[in-house]
């Protein structure tokens, strides 16, 4: 009777069984929440959308580079931070549940300014439009170091591709809808200022909400007792010192992707250079969302079949290589003078090129950069190497600010569109090497030997823990 009691209570305090990996429910939630996420995202592109409604409140190249520039900045930066928070959490859905309750209600409540207010204050609205970002977008940072690290394990690098290569191609499938609705919503027989953007803020909002709802009904897979004692042994800085000093392929990762990602600096700029120098309406910042939502389905379709096929280092390099030839493109067209209104269509056309481009890059972050990070990292390391990556691409992040203040600066002393071109010049001069390393960057493998050869912590390191 004893032994029945104590065998009894041993099952009764057994822990509940993790879900096996690759199980169809994890499958299609983390699939659902990048389609539900994605249409947010269409909604509100930075490079259109954001760009656009910030160029309507101000002239200030420098300011509008500064809403460009926050997307990226707010959500990359704090990444270190997340890293550390995460660290050693044998439960993370916490993490991904609480931030993102938080952040994702800004852009409700900014409609709302936009709504009651009218854009009165343009300045203060801009200044608002940047802290509904940033609130929203570290976050987001919190949420996304959790949902990278449940992703990996709940789901194998080849499964993982396929659900974020089908979320993307139908969040993609219905962007274009939301491209559309944009257009018409933003036409000049359409919804008055700012009303227009009120109700896309609100959309966005709404798409947000349901991809929240969706990935509450993820079932986690708990992080490993190894993993786990490794953080109670060794601290966090620890393990970034060892990381940056020892393993030299990730460097050189880390640099090709700073590099690459200095496109952000003329991304910002492609809309506002092309309304200005070929004189489009307004309207013409829903052809260019348009324009992004089929260049990211192009993507999508591209990286997905590359990653299935031949893994992260092909995705990433022609990432890289779309990077250099979208500012490539403007470049010309800032050399180039537009003479007659045949050449403002090729012109037109180019800057919705280099537009597209920036939407298929857009989405080759997991299956190119990223993905070839995680894929050569171990269980115990991945949270910290997700976590220094990002926020190195911050970085890179931080330079659409330094390009609008340097046209404003050469704005006096240059005339027409050559401001544009010394920028698009430098960013295709950078991105360029970038290139050279990314196509030098070997083949990937499942784990990178050099990740377990880390060394362990020293007597006096783990008594400052």
């Amino acid at each position: 009777m004893a032994a029945q009691i104590t065998d009894q209570h041993t099952i009764q305090a057994a822990p509940p069984v993790a879900p096996i990996l690759d199980s169809r429910r994890n499958f299609w939630v983390f699939t659902g929440d990048i389609i539900t996420f994605s249409i947010g995202i269409y909604f509100i592109p930075t490079v259109t959308v954001l760009v656009g409604l910030a160029s309507k409140l101000t002239d200030d190249k420098a300011l509008i580079g500064a809403v460009g520039m926050m997307w990226s900045v707010s959500w990359f930066l704090p990444q270190l931070f997340a890293a550390r928070l995460v660290r050693g959490k044998r439960r993370e859905k916490p993490y991904l549940i609480i931030p993102s309750l938080i952040g994702r209600q800004m852009f409700i409540l900014f409609a709302a300014w936009l709504f009651f207010t009218e854009a009165q204050q343009p300045i203060l609205t801009i200044w608002l439009l940047i802290l509904a970002i940033l609130i929203f977008n570290i976050c987001d940072a919190l949420a996304g170091v959790a949902w990278f690290d449940m992703l990996s394990r709940a789901l194998s690098p080849r499964m993982r591709g396929r659900s974020m290569a089908i979320g993307q191609f139908i969040g993609a499938i219905g962007g274009v809808g939301v491209g559309l609705v944009v257009e018409r919503i933003l036409a000049p027989d359409g919804l008055p200022f700012p009303l227009n953007y009120a109700v896309i803020f609100t959309c966005a909002w709404l798409a947000f909400t349901v991809s929240l709802v969706i990935i509450l009904f993820l079932q986690e897979n708990p992080v490993t007792e190894e993993a786990v004692r490794h953080s109670q042994r060794s601290s966090f800085f620890t393990d970034l010192r060892a990381i940056v000093a020892t393993d030299a392929l990730f460097r050189r990762v880390l640099l090709a992707r700073f590099l690459t990602a200095v496109e952000v600096m003329a991304a910002p700029f492609y809309v506002v250079f092309g309304r200005e120098q070929l004189n489009l309406p307004d309207s013409s910042i829903g052809a260019y969302s348009l324009a992004f939502i089929i260049g990211s389905i192009a993507g999508i379709v591209l990286f997905g079949w590359q990653h299935d096929r031949f893994g992260t280092r092909r995705v990433l390099q022609a990432s890289s290589s779309m990077q250099f030839i979208a500012p490539a493109l403007c470049l010309v067209l800032a050399i180039v003078p537009v003479v007659s209104a045949e050449l403002r269509g090729v012109a037109y056309g180019m800057t919705l090129l280099a537009v597209g481009l920036n939407g298929a890059v857009s989405h080759s972050l997991v299956l190119g950069y990223l993905g070839y990070v995680m894929d050569n990292s171990a269980e115990r390391y991945r949270a910290t190497y997700v976590g220094v990556f990002n926020t190195i691409s911050g970085l890179a992040s931080l330079t659409p600010v330094l390009g609008g203040a340097l046209m404003n600066n050469l704005s006096g002393t240059l005339e027409g569109a050559l401001p544009y071109a010394v920028v698009f010049a430098i960013v295709v001069g950078v991105v360029g090497a970038g290139l050279l390393i990314a196509f030098r960057l070997p083949p990937g493998a499942s784990h990178h030997a050099s990740l377990d050869a880390l060394p362990a912590p020293t007597n006096a390191e783990k008594a400052a823990i």
